[in-house]
Order: structure tokens, then C-alpha cells, then sequence
């Protein structure tokens, strides 16, 4: 059992994700970065030296072949991410993964064989919802069945457009916005963490999807800045997802409500505002908290756990695998006009 588990991360093209896991390692004693690399080094070495990463290189396959790394943190580009994941898993490193895992299925089985073969961890980002305060309490209530049996779910997320290529540096074309680099656009970019999180949830599995694209204010931009989707699960469940990038600046919000057969959860992302009902004895009615939930526990303290403790990691390079043939699958169906069907 290694005292410190020796973190890389290759590429920051995901920043958001690259700089949570920065903080993540920062945070936690069991953890250190030893290299990081970045197309544009020159963003990288700020960060560096606030971190204190000791090595940054261009080369992103540098990152998953040194000997001085125990986990790659591929935070590229979604159309990078198979192939690094693969030489990574070929140099016996554990993976943490930019969320969708791949552009297509056929490059996600490449990696779910290289990693069950390897007998690697792997986590993919789009579950460290899941892992939040949040989710936690939503699967606590319902194993106590507070609000009877689970029949549908809302969710509604809406930002946007990424227009930042670095904290601070706007560009007119992110990698987000690049057809050829991400299997789709507002859409995908959040809804992947509820197809995650109810999948978790509910324990069940997505059988049909249709929904909706449209390109509602940014008509410029080869992919979606809106998009709905309807998802049947196994068991009758029914979600409906709204995630855009047609909102203005600085107006994200999130809204999420979770129903019952014997009452209701809802959250409020603007309010930070929870509100229950059901079987919350002794109160009545509904119920409102002034806590949605806290983070919860990073990928990167999960991810050192699992390495040096051996405990299990809470999804894995299948649940990337699942949540990227829902994504596809939604693309297709409003792409035809049509319901499609999951296996």
C-alpha cells in the first residue's frame, strides 16, 4: 500500500475538471501531483506554481507512461481521452476520465476490455455528482421509502455557452463547441451526470429515449445549445431531462425534483433551497431545508482510497460505458424524429 498515491494529469482541456482535481489532491494528505501536461504550457505554468507540480510537458502521453504516476487524471478532450486511457492502462495506471468517456461505443469498449484486462480502476467524472451530499441523502430517503415507490424525475439544467479555454480566457470557439472533439453540445456537457445519478439511484437501467436538439440563440455553432430528452428506465421510472447553453451569462441554475408514489423531493440550485413530502414524520406537508447537501467526497479521495485501501470505487469504466450509449442514444432519437431503444 503506497503512503502517497502519485497523481498526473494529462491535459487541461477540461479545466473545470483539471482544477478540481488540483484542489482535490491539495486537500487530501495520502495525495501529491508529480506532472501535469497542457497544449498551452503557458497557462499550465501559473498553475504549477500554485500547486507546486514539479514537471509540466506539452506531451500528454508523457503523463500516462512515468514511472512516478499511480493515476491519470485525463481531463482532454473527450476525443482524446480513449486512446490516452488505453496507453494508460497498458502502463498499469489507474484512471480518472473526462466525462462523455469517447465519442462513439465502439472506442468506450475498446476501453472498458483494456481496463477489466488490466484489472485497473477506473472512474469516470460524470459520477462525482453521485458521490455529493446531495444524492447521498436522495438514496437514503428512498431505501427508507419516504416517498414511496420512485416514478419520475426533472431535471433542468441551464448555462451558457463555454466560452472559456482557461479560468479567465475567452475564446470564440472552445473545444465544446468542436463536433470532431465531443459527440454532442448543451445537451451531453450536464446531462450526463443526472443519466449517472438516477441510474445510481434507481438501480435500474435506461430502455428508450427520444427528446429534442435545437439551436434556440447561438445558430453559429455546429452543435446543439439546447436539448430535452425523455428516458424510460426498467422499471417504469420516467425522467425528463432540460440542459442548455441558451441561457445568459452568468444565469446558470439547476432545478431538480425527484417524485414518488407518496410524495416528493425537490431542490432548488438558485435558492440553495431543498423541499420535501412524504413520510417525514412528524412533520406535515411539505418541508423546506436551507441545504441542498455539500460536495461530498472528491474523485481524488475516492480514487486513493480504492488505491491504497482497496475499496471499491462507486462507478466504473462500465457506468462510463452505460452513460455514454444514453447520450448517443438521445442523439440519434432527435436526430430521426424517433424512439430509440437500449438493449
Amino acid at each position: 500500500m503506497p503512503d502517497v498515491v502519485r497523481f498526473g494529469i494529462a491535459g487541461m482541456d477540461h479545466w473545470y475538471a483539471g482544477f478540481a482535481a488540483l484542489r482535490g489532491v491539495a486537500a487530501n494528505e495520502q495525495a501529491v501531483v508529480t506532472a501535469a501536461a497542457h497544449r498551452k504550457t503557458a497557462h499550465l505554468a501559473a498553475a504549477a506554481q500554485e500547486y507546486g507540480i514539479p514537471h509540466i510537458t506539452d506531451d500528454y502521453r508523457e503523463i500516462v507512461q512515468r514511472d512516478d504516476v499511480d493515476v491519470v487524471v485525463a481531463a482532454c478532450t473527450t476525443a482524446e481521452a480513449p486512446a490516452l486511457c488505453q496507453e494508460a492502462v497498458r502502463h498499469g495506471k489507474h484512471i480518472v476520465c473526462v466525462k462523455p468517456m469517447a465519442l462513439t461505443l465502439a472506442e468506450a469498449d475498446g476501453v472498458v476490455a483494456a481496463v477489466n484486462a488490466a484489472g485497473v480502476g477506473f472512474y469516470p467524472l460524470e459520477a462525482i455528482q453521485t458521490a455529493g451530499g446531495a444524492a447521498q441523502q436522495y438514496g437514503q430517503w428512498l431505501q427508507e421509502g419516504r416517498i414511496g415507490r420512485p416514478i419520475s424525475a426533472t431535471s433542468i439544467r441551464r448555462g451558457g455557452l463555454p466560452t472559456q479555454e482557461w479560468p479567465g480566457v475567452h475564446v470564440d470557439r472552445t473545444w465544446w463547441l468542436d463536433a470532431s472533439l465531443a459527440p454532442g453540445g448543451g445537451w451531453v456537457d450536464h446531462a450526463i451526470y443526472d443519466v449517472h445519478m438516477l441510474r445510481r439511484l434507481l438501480g435500474a437501467e435506461v430502455v428508450r429515449v427520444t427528446g429534442a436538439t435545437a439551436n434556440l440563440v447561438h445558430e453559429d455553432i455546429p452543435l446543439e445549445d439546447f436539448g430535452v430528452a425523455t428516458l424510460t428506465f426498467d422499471n417504469g421510472f420516467v425522467a425528463t431531462l432540460e440542459v442548455t447553453w441558451s441561457s445568459g451569462p452568468e444565469s446558470g441554475m439547476h432545478a431538480f425534483q425527484l417524485v414518488g408514489t407518496e410524495g416528493q423531493i425537490v431542490t432548488d440550485g438558485i435558492t440553495r433551497k431543498l423541499a420535501v413530502r412524504g413520510k417525514f414524520a412528524p412533520w406535515q406537508g411539505w418541508v423546506i431545508s436551507d441545504a441542498v447537501g455539500n460536495a461530498g467526497a472528491s474523485c481524488i479521495d475516492l480514487m486513493v482510497e480504492f488505491v491504497q485501501q482497496g475499496a471499491p470505487l462507486p462507478a466504473t469504466v462500465e457506468d462510463g460505458r452505460a452513460n455514454l450509449a444514453v447520450c448517443l442514444a438521445f442523439y440519434e432519437g432527435a436526430a430521426n424524429d424517433r424512439v430509440v431503444t437500449l438493449a
